[in-house]
């Protein structure tokens, strides 16, 4: 009797393990690598000489189901981008060589939680999180007059840090009833709150206090709220759910 007992809880571990449905996804996002590509094409859409941008981005994602219609996940996002001026010109018989480089880069940290309510491909996806934006600005002047050259570097750093949420809506399509390979194409819309002062107060603050923060200020604005931090978003993951 114990035997046959021993036999039947046996089978019925394996055939647990054998028809259990997959719990774990990893995936990998490319939006923001669309987006960093979007941006390295900004210099060519621009059309003036010696502009030049640069782009990347991605994330990776980790998702635990924990119920059939709720699940939790934690995600890893990163974008950068470039845009550097290169200009010579002659003024008043003098050479001048300008070098501007603007490197911004974000990344963020966070936390989902996913409720599927048909227990199926369809979710809606809620997310907390860390995230933080920072801006290097770097220029070099050099004057060449009668035999002589000048140069004048500078070199400013701003920073803020976020938090984050926002939600989205998406499909989780599974090539395969017990798991692996996956897509997940979503929509939403973030945002990011921060308490420090805005990238064009601490830029324009090191180099000269009375210049006019206004324009700079609504540059990095519009860069924070609809790029690199919030804004709307799409997702294109692809990943392995087992």
């Amino acid at each position: 009797m114990k035997k046959k007992f021993f036999v039947i809880l046996v089978l019925a571990v394996v055939a647990g393990n054998v028809f259990a449905q997959p719990n774990n996804t990893f995936t990998v996002d490319l939006g923001p690598t669309v987006m960093g590509a979007l941006i390295g094409a900004t210099g060519d859409l621009i059309g003036e000489n010696g502009v030049s941008t640069s782009g990347f981005g991605i994330a990776v994602q980790y998702e635990r189901q924990l119920l059939k219609q709720f699940s939790v996940a934690g995600r890893f996002a990163y974008l950068g981008g470039g845009i550097g001026y290169g200009d010579s010109f002659k003024q008043d018989g003098a050479k001048i060589d300008t070098l501007l480089n603007i490197n911004l880069s974000s990344f963020s940290l966070e936390a989902h939680a996913r409720l599927y309510p048909l227990g199926d491909s369809f979710f809606l996806d809620g997310l907390l999180g860390f995230a933080n934006m920072t801006v290097d600005f770097t220029g070099e002047l050099a004057v060449s007059a009668g035999g002589e050259k000048g140069t004048e570097d500078v070199s400013v750093r701003a920073s803020k840090d976020y938090f984050k949420f926002g939600t989205k809506l998406g499909w989780r399509i599974t090539f395969g009833k017990e798991g692996g390979f996956v897509f997940e194409p979503a929509f939403g819309y973030y945002a990011g709150v921060s308490g420090k002062d805005s990238m064009g107060k601490q830029l324009l603050g090191s180099i000269d206090g009375d210049m006019d923060v206004g324009p700079l200020d609504l540059m990095f604005w519009i860069l924070e709220d609809f790029v690199f931090i919030g804004g709307p978003r799409f997702t294109l993951s692809f990943g392995w759910r087992f």
